[in-house]
């Protein structure tokens, strides 16, 4: 029960995070820009986390990991948005801007999670 009480504090936070950086970022056009972002955030913080708790703080309680990770993190990220607005840039005939937008999420968040971990890395050699 525990456990399940993590994640539920810790999406809290994510998802209220998630509201507010996707409110202010979409402001910016009509791409997804929202989602884009707290994507990229979110796979950048996931590999400094992940990578902290594996090689540095290898006591952190299972808590706090789940907190972190499943909860702010999972409550943070927007995979189901993100397959949401592909849709309906493809629905309404933006083709190119959906294949943008998968390929930035993708890559971009491959990229992300890699220069958490290499920070992370740098910090601590």
């Amino acid at each position: 029960m525990t456990k399940i009480l993590a994640v539920m504090i810790g999406c809290a936070f994510g998802g209220a995070f998630r509201f507010l950086i996707t409110t202010y970022v979409n402001k910016l056009g009509h791409f997804p820009y929202g989602t884009l972002t707290v994507n990229l955030i979110g796979c950048f913080l996931i590999g400094i986390i992940s990578t902290l708790l594996t090689e540095r703080f290898t006591g952190v309680s299972p808590y706090l990991s789940l907190l972190l990770t499943v909860g702010f993190l999972g409550g943070l990220t927007t995979f189901s948005s993100f397959g949401n607005e592909t849709m309906l840039l493809l629905k309404t005939g933006l083709v190119m801007q959906a294949m943008l937008n998968v390929a930035l999420n993708t890559l971009g968040g491959l990229l992300a999670v890699w220069l958490g971990i290499m920070l992370v890395r740098i910090i601590y050699s």
